[in-house]
C-alpha cells in the first residue's frame, strides 16, 4: 500500500497546506470525522477527563469535601506513588511549554511580466520550534525547527528562505490577539510579542534549521527556558513521549503517546523538483501529530528532547503514525551548523566521510531485564572500503564495534558502541577537520583498533 507521508509544519494560515501536492483544509468537510466517514454519526466522540469524573463524584452525598487525591485512590485505585508520578509528568509538560515557540513565516512569490512588470503575492505559514540556548540579559537565543518550516524553493525569497520569520512564546501566540495578518498576507502585524529570527543554518536533506534571535526585549522580559536533549543514544518502544507544537495553527498544545517504532526511514520531498525526495531517519510515535506541529519537540517523561517532529502518515485509514527526527542526530547536526556559521547563511554543510559501504549481516533482539527493554543489536560490517580514508585502514568483513572521536586538543567528543547501523552514520556528524577517529573493529575474530585523523578532503557536502 502506498504511504501518503506529508510534512506537518507549514500550515497555511489561509487553511491550506501545499506541500507534497496535498491540500489540507482547516474545518473542511473531511476533517475530524465531520463528513461521517471517520465517525459513525459524523461527529467526534466526547472525551471525559479525570477532572470531569472527579466533579461528578463530588455530587454524591457525603463526597462534598472529597479531594482529588482521595478520588484517585478510592475510585481509580491509584497509589500515592502513581499520583506523584502523574503530577511529575504534568510538571515536565508544563516546563517544556516554557521552551516552546510558535513560528510564523511569510513567503513572497513573483508572478507575471519581467523584472519591472512583476507583481507579488504572499503566503503565511505556521510551524513550531524549541529554545536551545537563551541569554535573557542580552535578549539572545537559538532555536531549532524543521527546514521546511522556513524554506520554500518556489518563493522569490533569497535562497528560498522566508524573508519574515516571527517566533512567539507560549501564552503569546494567539492569532487576533498577539498577531494578525494583512488581508493578502503581505505583512505580519504583532502587538510586541513577535521575535524576528535569522536563519543560521538549514539542511534540506536532514530537514533541520537553526534560528537565532538577538537583542530581543521579548526574550529579556520572558520566563522562557532552554530545553535539553536526552543523553541516551537510542529510544525504545513503549517509552512515554509528548509533542508540543502549534497544531493546526490554533496555538501551542500538547499531545502524548509512546514510541511505537524506534528507527525507520521515510522518503519525502522538500523541494519542487520531481526527483528531489530525501530519505529521513525517523522514530515513529502514537502521539497525535497535526499540521503546524513540525519543528516542535518530542519530549520524554523527564522533559528531555528525544526528537523533532517533522511528518505524519496522512492516509485516511491510518491513525496516530507521526514521525520525529532522532534527538541525538539533530543535536550533532545543530552543533555542526553552529560551528560552521561564519556570518553568512549557507544551505547544508560538510559531513565527515568514512569511505566505506556498510551492510547489516545479522540482527536480533534481547530482553534487558534490568531496564525492562527489548534491545535490538545489529552486526554492522564493511561491505566495501575502496575510498579514503577507509582505504588501507578498514577491510571488507570488518565488524564495527566502537567509534571514539578525539579533538586535536585531546578532548574526547564521542565514545559510542556501534550496535546499530545508524550509530555509525549519525556519529560522523560530530567529526571536524583535525579530529582523530578511533575505530574498533572485529577482524577475523580479533578486535583491532584503527586511528584516522581527518583532514578537509575527508568531508563531503550535503544540502
Amino acid at each position: 500500500m502506498k504511504k501518503i507521508l506529508t510534512f506537518v509544519a507549514s500550515f497555511f494560515i489561509a487553511s491550506v497546506v501545499l506541500f507534497c501536492g496535498c491540500n489540507f483544509f482547516r474545518g473542511d468537510a473531511g476533517a475530524d470525522g465531520a463528513n461521517g466517514l471517520d465517525g459513525r454519526d459524523g461527529k467526534d466522540g466526547t472525551s471525559v477527563s479525570i477532572y470531569d469524573a472527579y466533579e461528578a463524584a463530588k455530587t454524591i452525598e457525603g463526597n462534598e469535601n472529597l479531594t482529588l487525591d482521595e478520588f484517585l485512590k478510592i475510585y481509580l485505585n491509584y497509589s500515592s506513588d502513581e499520583i506523584s508520578a502523574a503530577v511529575s509528568y504534568q510538571a515536565s509538560i508544563n516546563r517544556s511549554l516554557m521552551s516552546a515557540v510558535t513560528i510564523l513565516t511569510r513567503f513572497k512569490y513573483r508572478s507575471g511580466g519581467g523584472y519591472y512588470g512583476s507583481t507579488y503575492t504572499y503566503k503565511a505559514y505556521t510551524g513550531s520550534g524549541v529554545v536551545l540556548w537563551i541569554d535573557k540579559t542580552a535578549g539572545d537565543a537559538y532555536f531549532v525547527t524543521n527546514c521546511h518550516v522556513i524554506y520554500d524553493d518556489t518563493s522569490s525569497d533569497s535562497y528560498g528562505i522566508s524573508g519574515d520569520i516571527r517566533l512567539y512564546f507560549y501564552g503569546q501566540d494567539v492569532e487576533g490577539v498577539n498577531y494578525t495578518f494583512a488581508n493578502d498576507y503581505s505583512a505580519i502585524y504583532d502587538t510586541g510579542f513577535g521575535m524576528e529570527a535569522e536563519v543560521i543554518g538549514a539542511s534540506i536533506s536532514n530537514d533541520i534549521a537553526l534560528l537565532k534571535v538577538t537583542g530581543s526585549d521579548v526574550i529579556r522580559r520572558s520566563n522562557a527556558v532552554a530545553a535539553t536533549f536526552a543523553d541516551e543514544e537510542d529510544v525504545f518502544l513503549g517509552e512515554t513521549v509528548y509533542a508540543i507544537g502549534n497544531a493546526s495553527a490554533e496555538g501551542m498544545s500538547v499531545a502524548d503517546g509512546v514510541i511505537s517504532k524506534d528507527s525507520e526511514y521515510i522518503s519525502l520531498n522538500l523541494t519542487s523538483s520531481t526527483n528531489g525526495a530525501s530519505s529521513y531517519r525517523v522514530m515513529r510515535t502514537t502521539a497525535p501529530i497535526n499540521h503546524g506541529n513540525s519543528g516542535g519537540g518530542l519530549f520524554n517523561a523527564n522533559g528531555e528532547i528525544v526528537g523533532i517532529v517533522n511528518a505524519k502518515d496522512d492516509e485516511s485509514d491510518v491513525d496516530n503514525m507521526g514521525y520525529a527526527l532522532p534527538g541525538n542526530l539533530v543535536k550533532r547536526l545543530l552543533k555542526l551548523m553552529y560551528d560552521s556559521y561564519n556570518g553568512t547563511f549557507s544551505m547544508g554543510g560538510n559531513k565527515a566521510y568514512l569511505g566505506v559501504e556498510t551492510t547489516v549481516t545479522d540482527s536480533y533482539a534481547t530482553f534487558d531485564a534490568e531496564r525492562g527493554l527489548a534491545v535490538i543489536t545489529e552486526v554492522v560490517k564493511v561491505k566495501t572500503a575502496s575510498d579514503f580514508p577507509a582505504k588501507g585502514n578498514l577491510q571488507v568483513g570488518d565488524v564495527f564495534k566502537n567509534v571514539r572521536i578525539v579533538a586535536s586538543n585531546g578532548t574526547e567528543k564521542e565514545n559510542l558502541a556501534i550496535t546499530r547501523e545508524y550509530h555509525l552514520r549519525d556519529v560522523l556528524f560530530a567529526v571536524r577537520s583535525g579530529d582523530t577517529v578511533y575505530i574498533t573493529v572485529e577482524r577475523n575474530g580479533v578486535d583491532k583498533d584503527v586511528a584516522i585523523t581527518f583532514n578537509s578532503s575527508y568531508f563531503k557536502a550535503f544540502k
